[in-house]
C-alpha cells in the first residue's frame, strides 16, 4: 500500500454468499498488505435474516472472535458488518445488534421493495423513466436508513450506477437527482453518520468509485467531513484494492481525514 495510513473497512469472506475465502484467509492478505487497519463487514441482508442470513451472521461473528486473537504483528482488526436493507426488517436489523459488540456496522441498500437486488434487474427492457422511478425510491430508502440511524457508515451510495451504467450501458443524468442527493447528504451530515468510498467499481466496469469524485467534492461543499473506505472485496485478491486510489480522491475532493471504527466511535486518520 501506497498510504501508510491506508485501511480497508468493507469486505466480505466465505460467511457472505457470495464471499469466497475464510476469515483467516482475508486476515492474512490484510497483513501481507500491510494495512494500517482492517475492518471485516460480512452480508447480513436483513428481509431475509430469519430466512438465510441468522446462522452466517453467527459463524461471522464466532470467526471473528477466533480471529481478533490471532494477529499478529501492527495490523488493527475490527469486527463489522454490512446490514443490508435494515429499513425493509428494523426488527432483524436491531436483533442483530443488540447483543454484539461490532466495531463496525455498514447501512447499505442492494435492493429497493418489491424488487430483486440491482444486480438482477434488466434496465434494457424498460425506458429511462423507469430507472429514474427506481432510483427516486433508492434515495428514498437511503434516507429511511438514516433515519433509523444505527449505523455507522452508509454504503456505496450509487450502488445501482454499477449496474445500470457499468453492466448496462446506459448513461444515467444524476443532475435530475442532485435534490434528492444532496437530501440523503444532509441527513447523513445532520446524524453524524459516514460516508463511504467504496472502490470496488474502480475494477468493475463502472471505472470509478461509488460514489465519484463529484460526489464527493459536493458532499464535501455541503459540510461533509466524516468518510470511509472500503474495497468491497470477496476474496483476497481485491483485498486493499483501490484504497490507495481513493485516498487520493478524498484528498481532491478537500478532505484532510478519513475515519476507521472502533467500537462503534470513528478514529480520524490523516489522508497520507
Amino acid at each position: 500500500m501506497e498510504h501508510l495510513y491506508a485501511s480497508d473497512c468493507h469486505n466480505h469472506s466465505s460467511c457472505s454468499p457470495d464471499g469466497r475465502d475464510a476469515v483467516e484467509s482475508m486476515c492474512q492478505r490484510a497483513q501481507e498488505l500491510g494495512l494500517y487497519a482492517y475492518t471485516l463487514t460480512d452480508h447480513c441482508e436483513c428481509q431475509e435474516f430469519e430466512a438465510k442470513y441468522a446462522p452466517r451472521v453467527e459463524r461471522a461473528w464466532e470467526e471473528m472472535e477466533r480471529a481478533k486473537d490471532c494477529i499478529a504483528g501492527k495490523l488493527r482488526f475490527y469486527r463489522g458488518i454490512e446490514l443490508g436493507q435494515p429499513n425493509q426488517n428494523l426488527p432483524a436489523a436491531e436483533a442483530v445488534l443488540s447483543h454484539r459488540e461490532y466495531d463496525f456496522v455498514i447501512g447499505s441498500i442492494h435492493n429497493i421493495r418489491n424488487f430483486e437486488d440491482f444486480f438482477f434487474l434488466d434496465y434494457t427492457k424498460e425506458g429511462p423513466e423507469f430507472i429514474d422511478r427506481l432510483l427516486c425510491t433508492y434515495w428514498q430508502e437511503l434516507l429511511e436508513v438514516i433515519a433509523w440511524g444505527k449505523f455507522d457508515s452508509l454504503g456505496h451510495l450509487t450502488y445501482p450506477l454499477r449496474y445500470i451504467e457499468g453492466e448496462h450501458g446506459i448513461p444515467v443524468d444524476l443532475a435530475k437527482h442532485r435534490e434528492a442527493i444532496d437530501n440523503v447528504f444532509l441527513a447523513l451530515i445532520r446524524g453524524e453518520k459516514a460516508l463511504e468510498v467504496n472502490t470496488s467499481g474502480l475494477r468493475q466496469k463502472i471505472g470509478r468509485t461509488l460514489p465519484d469524485l463529484p460526489l464527493l467534492s459536493r458532499y464535501y461543499e455541503l459540510g461533509g467531513r466524516l468518510v470511509t473506505l472500503g474495497s468491497d472485496a470477496h476474496r483476497t485478491e481485491d483485498l486493499g484494492k483501490g484504497i490507495d486510489e481513493g485516498m487520493e480522491l478524498l484528498r481532491q475532493a478537500g478532505f484532510a481525514e478519513f475515519a476507521v471504527f472502533d467500537r462503534r466511535k470513528p478514529i480520524m486518520l490523516p489522508l497520507k
